[in-house]
């Protein structure tokens, strides 16, 4: 069975409603606006505003949706970042270019936002992605981190100097002008302002807050990224012999302490953002 999750807005969820209201069926499920069944297919409208399409051929029910909201595929380049929210590992940007003859491809895969996807989902398709797409990722070690910490550079800084150069990457790859999509993290004032040093800036790009669900090319960077932050976070557990946990939980405080303790704040730095409270708050 084969599986799709799309976003839509409560007026695009409310119109499918009406589409499929003759075949609706009963569903208990509380957060379900509606349950249907067509052409062998589950339809599922969530009222968070995901719609889960499941069926052995979903590809001619998702063009019918589609039609239905007047949501015409096009080639984009999308850009995302992972792994400021986590205390160990890289931050990890990844921008990506989706042909519009490529997004049946990655619907068949079930691309959608990495942090809506387990890790074994990441695995299982994020090379099957980057081998099929024109993409640029670049790794920031939490070494390198620290350093531009120490120098002032604050995190949307940071994460601006990445997808700039992501951005031009990727562009300079292709042949035509495409729509670039940037999952909007500050306004596009401060973003270009956190660029006024540098000597090539991308300077035509869309922001979107859930910029995933604007493109699938967002997506796509974002489980590649993903991808690329599992398997350093891998490495770098190997190489101290701790397993390191995700996120900035309480969990990573036991962690930090655990590595310095047994490794030194030396090796600490090399796995670590020294910067997060789970760091600063403890007597290193």
């Amino acid at each position: 069975m084969k599986h799709y999750t799309m976003s839509v807005t409560e007026i695009e969820l409310e119109k499918l409603n009406k589409v499929y209201q003759y075949h609706q069926v009963e569903d208990k499920n509380p957060y379900l606006l509606f349950h249907a069944k067509h052409n062998d297919i589950d339809i599922l409208g969530y009222k968070t505003g995901k719609v889960l399409l499941q069926g052995a051929e979903i590809t001619h029910e998702l063009v019918a949706i589609k039609t239905h909201l007047n949501k015409e595929d096009y080639a984009a380049v999308g850009s995302d970042e992972v792994g400021t929210g986590d205390v160990f590992g890289p931050i990890v940007v990844c921008s990506a270019f989706v042909n519009k003859s490529e997004i049946p491809f990655l619907e068949e895969l079930n691309v959608r936002d990495s942090k809506n996807m387990s890790d074994q989902q990441i695995i299982d398709i994020a090379q099957i992605i980057a081998k099929k797409l024109v993409h640029s990722l670049l790794i920031l070690p939490p070494t390198k981190y620290n350093k531009l910490v120490k120098d002032g550079y604050n995190l949307n800084k940071i994460k601006a100097l990445l997808h700039n150069q992501a951005i031009i990457k990727t562009s300079s790859k292709l042949k035509d002008n495409v729509p670039v999509i940037l999952d909007q993290f500050c306004t596009p004032q401060l973003y270009y302002n956190y660029l006024k040093d540098e000597t090539l800036v991308f300077r035509d790009i869309e922001f979107h807050t859930k910029a995933e669900s604007v493109h699938l090319s967002v997506a796509a960077a974002s489980i590649i990224a993903r991808y690329a932050f599992l398997v350093k976070m891998k490495q770098y557990s190997q190489k101290l012999g701790i397993n390191l946990p995700k996120g900035a939980g309480k969990e990573v405080d036991e962690a930090v302490k655990n590595i310095f303790d047994k490794k030194g704040i030396k090796n600490l730095n090399l796995v670590t953002k020294m910067n997060f409270k789970n760091v600063t708050k403890q007597d290193l």
